[in-house]
C-alpha cells in the first residue's frame, strides 16, 4: 500500500510539474486588454526560401473571435509569421485557431500561405504586431539579416 501511495504521489508531482515546463517554452511578448501573445524562442529562425525571420506565436483572446467557418469561434491561435525587420512588417504564413484558450479544444480553422502570396502588414511600435516584430528582431539567430 505504501509503495502504491508513493508511486501515485510521484505521478502527481510529475503531472503538476509538466505544465510549468510547457509554459516555460513560451515567452509573453505582447499584452492588451483584448489579447496576449506568447512567442516560442525555439521557433526563431530564417526562412529557407527567403531572408525573412520566422517566429511562431500562441495568442489568447479575451472574447471569442469569429472563425471563417459559419457559427464557429475561437479563443486561441497558433500563428507562424514571416518578419521583415528592415521594413517593420510581418505576414502570417500559417494560422491554426482553437475553440479554447492555450491552443486547447477543437481546431476550428487553419490557414497556410505560401511565401509568394504573403500579405504584409505594418508593425508599428507599441502595437501587438510591433511587439512581435521587436521580439523576433532582437532575438534573431546570429546568421539572420
Amino acid at each position: 500500500m505504501r509503495i502504491a501511495a508513493s508511486i501515485i504521489g510521484a505521478l502527481v508531482c510529475v503531472s503538476a510539474a509538466a505544465p510549468a515546463h510547457a509554459a516555460a517554452e513560451w515567452v509573453s511578448v505582447a499584452k492588451t486588454d483584448r489579447t496576449e501573445v506568447f512567442a516560442n524562442p525555439a521557433s526563431l529562425g530564417v526562412s529557407p526560401k527567403s531572408s525573412w525571420l520566422i517566429v511562431r506565436t500562441r495568442q489568447n483572446f479575451a472574447e471569442p473571435q469569429p472563425a471563417a467557418k459559419k457559427n464557429k469561434t475561437f479563443l486561441s491561435a497558433r500563428n507562424e509569421y514571416r518578419v521583415d525587420c528592415a521594413q517593420r512588417r510581418l505576414a502570417y504564413s500559417e494560422m491554426h485557431a482553437f475553440a479554447g484558450l492555450d491552443l486547447q479544444g477543437v481546431e476550428v480553422q487553419k490557414t497556410r500561405i505560401s511565401e509568394k502570396n504573403l500579405k504584409w502588414m505594418d508593425a508599428p511600435s507599441s502595437t501587438v504586431f510591433g511587439e512581435i516584430l521587436d521580439y523576433a528582431c532582437k532575438n534573431a539567430p546570429a546568421a539572420a539579416p
